[in-house]
């Protein structure tokens, strides 16, 4: 992307400026790939996406906006669909092969060498762009690999000009931390204190697994998702790297779904061993945690149940307590594996899953072929899903969530505080230091077995049972 902005510069620059080409595309080009990280769901593409109003654009670089958001779409270094409705216009990032094959043509028309075309710009604001090597073994610097080992570091100073843009998030993270709940706020500032990561670590692993998913991938789509994958783990590390001092933590309440939401919710859980001080922590997990947290929904119609309904909400209870549902949908759904199947246990788990999202998430008149055959098993179940669903089917996950912020971060996170014991959480998953461990277990547990009616299963995952 920096290859082919640089280039485009180059030769066609806005009004006879290759400064503000550059800076306004660096920044666009971070605004997609930054914002789109912490909000996946508006990927509805198969490439990089993020919604930015035009009042957004304006208060960020001027009158001249539409200058220079016009330059970066007519040299295809970005595109976008049209406002209509009410709705904001959607930028794009293009596709990795677009980047690669137009530089490389813009290059060989044009007898340029991209080192020479980089190195005749002297950027305004002490912006600094340098090249990076990073030695991973096994990744060679070749388009055939399409791997390269050559990064980008674009240092942007904080002036007085752009600290409104880019410090606003942070600031506004700064006020919500300072009038959060007393526990609440003991988190915001531990996390802000003490969370860094092993920063060549973690972008070594991150290449070489998408070296990895690349060389495994058998079509195009696949290819574009392992790439969407890559750029959003490099987009969690940098956000975490030197966090405070670049304003690029997060820590605020989401006032949807009451969740939590930090720069460890969106991270992928293979960075999370390159976590500074992993090797002293443990992590917590309730497993199948959204099935489980949905018998505090069911509890209630307990009361007047029949003996019928009962036995099915007993049986309901055992199987995600015990963390055994996706084995149960297995039986529920009949999906066949292992011997003479070629489908693993695990693949078939994962397929289980994947039908416990289409039941829960979608709406009541889709997939009505699955959703019968999970009513032959779970015919009152299936019915509480469908009237929660009745209205906006969306209210099903958000409900889940809810529930699931009020147990973690209302009631065993206040409890851990007051044990002094300052968790990092991930949603339904906690990190705390190893030695506090068992009585972060005991907690978990008793408060999760009043609200739930058994203490479910969870997962204890540490430094000496995960492989870096």
């Amino acid at each position: 992307m920096v290859d082919f902005l640089f280039i485009s510069a180059h030769l066609s620059p806005l009004q006879d400026s290759k400064e503000s080409e550059i800076i306004v595309g660096l920044s666009v080009i971070n605004d997609i790939l930054s914002k789109s990280n912490q909000n996946r769901d508006l990927e509805d593409y198969l490439f990089h996406c993020i919604p930015m109003d035009s009042r957004y654009l304006q208060l960020k670089y001027g009158n001249d906006y539409k200058s220079y958001i016009h330059w970066l779409i007519i040299n295809n270094v970005i595109w976008h669909d049209y406002y209509f409705k009410g709705r904001t216009t959607y930028y794009y990032l293009q596709s990795n092969d677009t980047y690669i094959n137009i530089t490389s043509l813009l290059l060989n028309r044009n007898g340029d060498v991209l080192k020479d075309v980089i190195d005749t710009y002297c950027l305004r604001d002490s912006i600094q762009i340098t090249l990076e090597c990073i030695d991973i073994k096994g990744i060679e610097n070749n388009q055939k690999s399409r791997m390269y080992d050559l990064w980008y570091n674009i240092k942007v100073p904080i002036t007085r000009t752009n600290k409104k843009f880019l410090t606003k998030d942070y600031e506004a993270d700064s006020k919500y931390i300072n009038n959060a709940p007393n526990h609440i706020k003991k988190m915001g500032s531990h996390f802000r204190n003490n969370l860094e990561i092993d920063y060549e670590g973690a972008l070594s692993h991150a290449s070489t697994r998408y070296q990895n998913e690349i060389d495994s991938a058998i079509n195009k789509d696949e290819e574009v998702s392992a790439f969407k994958r890559y750029s959003s783990r490099i987009a969690s590390i940098n956000g975490i790297h030197n966090g405070r001092n670049n304003k690029t933590l997060r820590f605020k309440r989401n006032p949807t779904n009451k969740r939590l939401d930090t720069n460890l919710t969106n991270m992928a859980s293979d960075l999370r061993p390159y976590i500074k001080g992993y090797e002293n922590m443990s992590y917590l997990d309730l497993s199948n945690s959204q099935p489980v947290l949905f018998n505090i929904t069911l509890s209630k119609y307990r009361k007047d149940a029949s003996v019928e309904v009962m036995k099915e909400l007993d049986r309901y209870l055992k199987a995600t307590t015990l963390g055994v549902w996706y084995e149960e949908l297995i039986r529920v759904f009949d999906i066949k594996y292992g011997t003479p199947e070629t489908v693993s246990f695990s693949v078939a788990r994962d397929l289980a899953k994947k039908v416990w999202m289409l039941l829960a998430y979608s709406k009541n008149n889709q997939l009505t072929g699955l959703k019968n055959k999970f009513a032959e098993e779970y015919p009152f179940i299936s019915s509480v899903m469908k009237s929660i669903k009745k209205g906006e089917y969306e209210q099903f996950a958000i409900s889940l969530q809810i529930i699931e912020s009020e147990v973690f971060i209302d009631k065993i996170c206040k409890e851990l505080v007051k044990e002094d014991i300052i968790p990092y959480t991930m949603h339904d998953g906690l990190l705390v230091p190893i030695e506090h461990q068992q009585k972060t277990l005991e907690i978990m547990s008793s408060i999760l077995e009043k609200k739930i009616g058994a203490v479910p299963n969870i997962k204890i995952e540490n430094y000496k049972s995960v492989q870096i």
